[in-house]
């Protein structure tokens, strides 16, 4: 059969065909995902454990071997490392190459209750352990919110608030919040009036472990009624902590500020930090689901952003772009220049074009030597 006879003789039926393909290219274009690093897939988690005080033998003996034991436990396991320091294990767990991607969550989530399982076995000075699995999330903005004149401690509740505003957004898949420095109560001993009071160091910890836990404290049982018994000793502020009766001193009536000078502050190094243009900065970052669209969803995000700046969030905080996916993404502008994209990606376009002109050319060549 002759194709080009053909398609002459039947030139509206090639019409329709030229146009369905145009109509389904174009509306593709605009439903296709876009993002510009593409989502990878990683069979990997680590499991970190801190242990504060513990030297790395202690770390490895009490921490790392009981979870490695019950990590390995779970099958379908290509490899398990562990690293212990001292205050801190790591383990990582790297899944089978066969493990199918639809069962992937599923595996994470037993290798959760393996490790959920073993924290009674760990001493009691360990913290609960964490368990990451979302290595493979690309992020594809990224936002530095800044202030002047806020605290810290406002800081992380407004980037709280934009985190739990953003997740509502339908396409975001995560949002991590980084730079927060955690606030504490620093209390520093006065060695000279300790001495002068006859305070010991132990009963100022003992007064201060003794206090702000929530205990059970039963019931009262008054004939047909059973009423509960609420013991509220919780800190609502940091006078409350200052006025603290030290124990063993009771009938003295020494309190905790007589021997120790107690400040807020926070906890010291800082182990997290992001300035922005010099100054104090959160960072957040916000992944996309798989399958989205980066242009549409940072145009939602960036709508969210404004309504909380104007409703909610005061002035002086701002949110500064350091990345952002919708902006950098040559799809998001058209007429973008040709000099605006990467050197790489001029030569592969260059390369693309040539190697077309090419192509034609020897079609034309041979569809003139060779018309039939």
């Amino acid at each position: 059969m002759n194709f080009t006879e053909y398609a002459l003789k039947n030139r509206a039926f090639v019409y329709f065909f030229v146009f369905v393909l145009v109509v389904g290219g174009i509306y593709s274009f605009f439903t296709m995902s876009k993002l510009e690093d593409p989502a990878i897939t990683v069979k990997q988690a680590m499991v970190v454990t801190a242990y504060p005080g513990a030297s790395a033998y202690q770390v490895e003996l009490e921490v790392t071997d009981v979870l490695e034991k019950a990590i390995r436990s779970m099958g379908d396991l290509d490899h398990v490392s562990s690293r212990s320091m001292d205050d801190v294990s790591e383990i990582m767990v790297e899944l089978s190459s066969t493990v199918p991607l639809a069962e992937l969550q599923q595996k994470w989530d037993i290798l959760r209750r393996k490790v959920m399982g073993a924290q009674a076995q760990l001493p009691d000075g360990a913290q609960p352990s964490i368990v990451m699995d979302d290595f493979g999330d690309v992020y594809g903005m990224f936002y530095a919110m800044t202030s002047d004149g806020f605290d810290y401690q406002e800081m992380s509740d407004y980037a709280e608030l934009v985190r739990r505003s953003v997740l509502d957004i339908d396409g975001v898949s995560s949002v991590d919040v980084y730079g927060e420095r955690q606030s504490c109560i620093n209390v520093e001993f006065l060695e000279d009036k300790m001495a002068n009071m006859g305070v010991h160091p132990a009963e100022i910890i003992m007064t201060l472990n003794g206090q702000n836990k929530t205990v059970y404290s039963g019931y009262f049982d008054s004939g047909e009624k059973r009423v509960r018994v609420n013991v509220n000793g919780a800190y609502k502020e940091i006078d409350d902590i200052r006025n603290l009766l030290i124990k063993g001193h009771e009938q003295d009536q020494i309190r905790l500020s007589d021997v120790a000078r107690v400040t807020k502050g926070y906890v010291k190094p800082e182990r997290e930090g992001l300035l922005y243009d010099t100054l104090p900065a959160i960072a957040i970052s916000i992944a996309m689901e798989e399958g989205g669209n980066i242009l549409q969803l940072g145009k939602k995000v960036d709508a969210k952003l404004s309504e909380l700046k104007e409703d909610i969030i005061p002035a002086g905080i701002d949110f500064q772009k350091v990345f952002f996916q919708h902006l950098v993404c040559p799809l998001s502008k058209l007429s973008t220049p040709l000099t605006l994209y990467p050197i790489s990606d001029r030569y592969n376009y260059i390369k693309i074009i040539i190697i077309h002109l090419i192509s034609l050319t020897i079609r034309s060549s041979i569809g003139k030597f060779c018309p039939n």
